[in-house]
């Protein structure tokens, strides 16, 4: 399934790009250590428009990015010129990722995998991809997260070009869907799109015993920084052996 088609992308990163900018001093401090190697690249996982890649690449980092929304990669490579993209889906496969000294991820990205076993199986990648010292600080959506919001909540905002209604449903254990409509001003009429993302929880006690599973050192803290993530929204941080 194909989420984050262009109207949807664009609207993303238009009016949502302030998450970035507040997780991005503590995703900064966490990989300090990979500053130890000029050569260290940082793969940003579920990359988006290119936003925390370009606050990356500006901070001195290599950074390649990758998502699965063909859009989202079209709106990284505008905004983000000096980083590398592609169109990559989670699990990749083994070897598909570079050498990494570095792995971010914002935005939940592993919860919009098929399924749990996608999801560890994506963990166990991820770990494998990085060299020997290098970091990972990716967030996680629990099944904390989704107990915490009413299955019945309405999200809505309106721009001058752009319009979004989200409304929520838990179809099943492990599962926080969201059904997305959005309106685009395109010249003097507006466009509507729909699209529904399903998102798949996982605990962060089982992902930390993944990546201890694959040679990394593994915590789980409530933010990457300062910042205040929304309940049973974690990160997840850890450090190749």
């Amino acid at each position: 399934m194909t989420y984050y088609l262009p109207d949807l992308a664009w609207i993303h990163h238009a009016g949502y790009s302030q998450h970035v900018a507040r997780v991005f001093p503590g995703i900064a401090a966490l990989l300090g250590p990979a500053r130890c190697s000029q050569d260290a690249l940082v793969v940003d996982v579920g990359c988006g428009s290119g936003l925390l890649a370009a606050k990356l690449v500006d901070a001195g980092y290599r950074v390649h990015g990758v998502d699965a929304s063909p859009a989202m990669i079209e709106l990284a490579r505008t905004h983000a010129p000096r980083a590398t993209f592609e169109v990559r889906a989670l699990p990749a496969g083994a070897g598909a990722l570079p050498p990494a000294g570095a792995i971010v991820s914002t935005g939940h990205v592993l919860a919009y995998l098929e399924s749990r076993e996608a999801i560890a199986q994506a963990l166990g990648e991820l770990t494998d991809a990085l060299v020997p010292g290098g970091v990972m600080a990716i967030d996680l959506m629990t099944e904390a997260y989704a107990a915490a919001h009413d299955a019945g909540e309405v999200h809505a905002r309106v721009d001058d070009d752009w319009a979004i209604v989200t409304r929520f449903s838990r179809p099943a254990p492990f599962r926080y869907d969201r059904s997305i409509t959005t309106f685009r001003r395109d010249g003097t009429c507006w466009r509507r799109s729909d699209e529904t993302h399903h998102n798949v929880t996982f605990e962060a006690t089982e992902a930390v015993e993944i990546l201890r599973e694959r040679g990394a050192e593994a915590r789980v803290q409530p933010s990457f920084g300062d910042e205040t993530l929304p309940p049973g929204l974690v990160v997840l941080v850890g450090r190749r052996r």
